[in-house]
Order: C-alpha cells, then sequence, then structure tokens
C-alpha cells in the first residue's frame, strides 16, 4: 500500500540559505559523514553539516564553540519498552552527565554529548530498536500520539495503527527528506485530544458519526512568533485513509510550501493563505481521489490532560500508572528504576513505558495486584505518582541553560517552581497549567497554557537581568485561543508570586465552579491587567 503512494518531487527550491545546503547535500546523508567526523573531531565539521546533523537529531549546545551537543530522539507515541529505557539510561550516565529529559513530543533528549561519541551512541540506540532520524530539521518529526492508546477506556478508537504506519512511511523517506521547515504531526483517537492537533502542522482526531468512528483531520496549526490555530478540514476519514490523507498533506507542503522566506516556510503560513476548502481541494487532486464530505465537529471542552495518575485500563484487571516530572527532567539511575520495577510488577511480556507530550512518563500493563507495591518502589527512587495540580501541568523548554536561542532559564526555574507553588498556594487545589518558554520560538508551547511564560530580559542599573513575559488565557480543543501578553517583564526570582496574584483572583472572582480556564478566556485584558496593578504601583 504504502509503495504505491510515492510521488515525484515538485517543488521550486528558495534562495535562502538553508534552501540551497540542502539541495547540495540532502539532510539524511550526513549521516554518512559522522565516522569522519568522529574520527577528525569537532574542528573538521563543515559549517553546512551543523545545520544538516539536527536531521538526525543533533543540536549544538551552547555555547556553540565549547564542542558539545545534544540528542533528541525519535520515539513514535512515546512507546518505550524496559530494554530501551535500560538503554537510554546507560547512555545517559555514560555520555550525557548523568540526566536526561522527557521532551514535548514524547521522546527522550541527552546532552553534553562529543561528536567522538556519536557513532557508538547510534550503535548502541539502534541495537535496541531507537532512531534519532527526523528528529529535528526540515522534515517529518516525530509522529506524536496518545500515551493510553489502546488502553483508555473512554477513547474514541486505538489509533495505534495509524501512527505507527505514518510514521514509518515517513522516517526515512528522501521523499520528504527536503520540507520547507519542520513538520509535526499528531494521529490520536483520544476523546480528551491530549495529543493537541490545535498546534500541529497536521492534527488527526477521533470522531464519532452516529455508532461509527474514525477521524477527523485539523491542518496549519503551530507556535513560534506568529502562532496559528490548524483548521479543520471537512472530511471523515475510516482508519484505511489516513495515511494516504497524511501522505498526500505532506507532498502538497513539499511542493507549496513558502520557500522564499525562513519566517513564512511553515505549512501554517500556507494554510492561512488558502484555507481549508482550497487545500482540501489540492489534496484531492493530487491524490486523484475524493474523500467523504463532514462538517459537524465536537472538541472538548477542556483537553490537555496528560492521563498521569493510576487508571483502570480497558483490560480488565490493569492499570496504567503516571510518573510526573517537573519539566520532564530525570537522571539515568531513575530511568533505570522505571524499567526495573515496571517488568517486576508489570504483566511479563507486556509491560511498557510511555512517554507523554507534557513530558511525563506512563507505566502500562500493570496487574491491580502490583499497583501499590509499583508505587512505593517509584516514590523509593525519587519520583512523583502522585503529583499536585502545579507538578502536573507545567510544561517547559531547554531554556538558556543548552539552548543557544532562549534568553531565560526555564527547566531548573520549573523544578524549583513546583515546590514554592505547593508552598506558596496551597490553598489551590483546581488544575492549572503553566508553560515555560525561554523564547519566542515557544518550545514550552507558553501559548495554549493558562499561564505561560516566555523568557525575556531587563536593565537594571546597567546590568541585565532575566525576566519573563507573563501571558493568561490560553487554551486548545473548544473555543481554542492563544494567551495574551498580560504582565512584561517579571522579575524571575518573583514568577511564583505573581501566580499566585492570578490564583488567587480568579478564587475571589469565579462563578460557582468555573474552572480557571474558563474564568481567564471570558475576563477581559483589562480586567486581568488590573490583578497586578497595585504591585506595578508600588514598583512605580
Amino acid at each position: 500500500m504504502i509503495a504505491t503512494l510515492s510521488t515525484p518531487r515538485n517543488f521550486t527550491p528558495g534562495e535562502t540559505k538553508e534552501e540551497q545546503l540542502k539541495l547540495v547535500k540532502d539532510g539524511l546523508d550526513v549521516i554518512k559523514d559522522l565516522p569522519r567526523y568522529a574520527k577528525e573531531g569537532f574542528q573538521a565539521i563543515d559549517a553546512d553539516d551543523f545545520t544538516r546533523f539536527k536531521w538526525y537529531g543533533v543540536y549544538q549546545q551552547k555555547p556553540k564553540e565549547d564542542g558539545y551537543f545534544m540528542l533528541r530522539t525519535r520515539i513514535p507515541g512515546g512507546l518505550l519498552n524496559p530494554i530501551q529505557l535500560r538503554e537510554m539510561a546507560a547512555l545517559t550516565d555514560d555520555f550525557a552527565h548523568g540526566f536526561a529529559d522527557v521532551t514535548t513530543r514524547q521522546t527522550v533528549q541527552l546532552h553534553w554529548l562529543r561528536i567522538e561519541q556519536f557513532p557508538e551512541i547510534f550503535r548502541r540506540l539502534e541495537s535496541v530498536g531507537i532512531t534519532s532520524s527526523g528528529a529535528c530539521g526540515d522534515i517529518a518529526r516525530n509522529v506524536v500520539g496518545c500515551p493510553v492508546a489502546g488502553m483508555d477506556p473512554d477513547a474514541i478508537l486505538d489509533a495505534s495503527a495509524e501512527l505507527k504506519a505514518v510514521d514509518a512511511h515517513l522516517t526515512n523517506n528522501p521523499e520528504f527528506s527536503n520540507l520547507p521547515r519542520k513538520y509535526k504531526i499528531s494521529i490520536s483517537g483520544c476523546r480528551i485530544m491530549c495529543t493537541q492537533p490545535d498546534i500541529n502542522c497536521v492534527g488527526v482526531f477521533g470522531l464519532e458519526r452516529g455508532q461509527e468512528r474514525g477521524y477527523g483531520i485539523k491542518v496549519g496549526g503551530g507556535l513560534s512568533s506568529a502562532p496559528h490555530l490548524a483548521q479543520t478540514l471537512p472530511v471523515f476519514l475510516r482508519p484505511e485513509d489516513v495515511l494516504p490523507m497524511a501522505h498526500f498533506t505532506s507532498v502538497i507542503y513539499r511542493d507549496h510550501g513558502f520557500r522564499d522566506k525562513r519566517a513564512r516556510a511553515r505549512l501554517k503560513f500556507l494554510m492561512a493563505d488558502w484555507g481549508a476548502e482550497k487545500f482540501l481541494a489540492e489534496v484531492e487532486r493530487v491524490a486523484g481521489r475524493t474523500f467523504e464530505r463532514h462538517t459537524e465537529f465536537h472538541f472538548p471542552e477542556n483537553p490537555e490532560s496528560d492521563h498521569v495518575g493510576v487508571h483502570a485500563q480497558t483490560q480488565k484487571g490493569f492499570y496504567w500508572v503516571g510518573v510526573c516530572l517537573a519539566g520532564g527532567r530525570l537522571t539515568g539511575q531513575q530511568m533505570r528504576a522505571i524499567a526495573d520495577l515496571s517488568e517486576k510488577f508489570g504483566e511479563k511480556g507486556k509491560v511498557g513505558i510511555r512517554g507523554t507530550n507534557k513530558q511525563n512518563l506512563i507505566i502500562v500493563n500493570v496487574p491491580e495486584k502490583g499497583v501499590e507495591e509499583l508505587k512505593k518502589g517509584l516514590v523509593a527512587a525519587g519520583l512523583v505518582v502522585e503529583p499536585s495540580n502545579f507538578r502536573k501541568g507545567c510544561v517547559s523548554c531547554t531554556g538558556i541553560e543548552f539552548c543557544n536561542l532562549a534568553v531565560g532559564e526555564t527547566k531548573n526555574r520549573m523544578i524549583r517552581m513546583v515546590g514554592e507553588l505547593e508552598t506558596l498556594c496551597s490553598h489551590y487545589q483546581d488544575q492549572v497549567r503553566i508553560h515555560f518558554s525561554g523564547c519566542p520560538s515557544s518550545c514550552g508551547q507558553h501559548q495554549i497554557a493558562d499561564i505561560g511564560f516566555r523568557g525575556a530580559t531587563r536593565t537594571v542599573d546597567g546590568v541585565k537581568k532575566e525576566c519573563f513575559d507573563m501571558f493568561l488565557g490560553g487554551k486548545t480543543g473548544a473555543d481554542a485561543r492563544f494567551n495574551v501578553l498580560i504582565q512584561p517583564k517579571v522579575p524571575y526570582e518573583e514568577v511564583h508570586h505573581y501566580i499566585d496574584k492570578v490564583l488567587r483572583a480568579y478564587q475571589a472572582k469565579k462563578s460557582g465552579s468555573e474552572t480557571l480556564t474558563r474564568w481567564l478566556g471570558r475576563s477581559s485584558k483589562d480586567d486581568l491587567k488590573s490583578i497586578f496593578a497595585e504591585a506595578n504601583g508600588a514598583a512605580n
């Protein structure tokens, strides 16, 4: 089936530096140069190959001249087994200073790597069935899915087969190794749309039509400095339609995406120009077929759950157990503990670990009799299985610690802030989503959070100080919207106090059982600004 979908390249390259270097050598071909660079060392690396390395998830770490790299892996749907996680733990301890990060695309990211180490790292990843191909670069990124697909009793349907088919079709496929820019796909049958189709380039979601269950699709979402919400195509997709739709959507992006300016190269800009009807018409023209029309869509009011906690699975007598990581960070020792404990207390031959797009991990297929002992073992390893709502709702990008673009420290700030909020805001027990991005690139997805922070700087007595711009009121799903800037230049050390002010204002002004998300959404910008008027007046 996949072979019949092959389509010749038909795009016109742009004149940007990035477009030209992709014509000189395909990003996927840089893997052939890695063994030579590993022998000759950092100084031998061609300047353009630093960009091509991204096709394999390899980024220069800050500061670039020090010769360290970070590595993102590709883990479709976040699915790991204990053997894979144990090897990831070994790599973390051997090369990455003993810690790693779970990312918002359900993968694991390592730091402090040297070019000389990559042949062994890639060999060891391959030995357990993990690749980093397509983890970054102008290519289809890791395809994300619901971490409890096939196990969630409330799901519309299990999208595991469709996710695997699309990821397999796009991974290492030279037909799609030169896209205009990064390309993010989510595929899920989750009822609460935990995979955030609103902000993916392509978001396939579960759809009910009477007694029939299939999929809908959103196209053109994305964040960064010019965020766009995805548009819903007016179609109903059966499971067998998902791969063809994903293929031809990718063809349209490859052949018509804007390549003349990097700032407009994402699919979201093409979609904004064309609109859903024109985009669908072009997909059908290239595909030589039509897709069944559908126009009635209902989206969840309160999406964004990460499925953490302890929950009964569809499979009678089995549970999944979530491990909540502040900012996604964990040690090699903790990864090894999760792998060992999952095998000890999980169902033999069926146990698995799932990364989530909120930077957490979930252990699946745990018999009821093993749940409590598993939880005790995880806690003994320094992990949290009964998190506060602050810990459950936090997301953080890499930040200034390693990223060359960031202007603010996010990861360690988030880790400290969770503890500060659990003490300072003990009066608040409801759901809250707090996201940190170190710069406008929005890797921490701050625009869709209840309370979002973007790294900034302010000059005090001639010295630059870290601070954060504070945004309020974002959400996906029904009435999706991006949050708005309410309080600029919040001092780095005062972030938790500003959050406390928002939560206290909500508790004083909410209507009945109104959620924080809904209250923020109906409050005017001026009303939200007034929360900080007294503090601002005192500062002036």
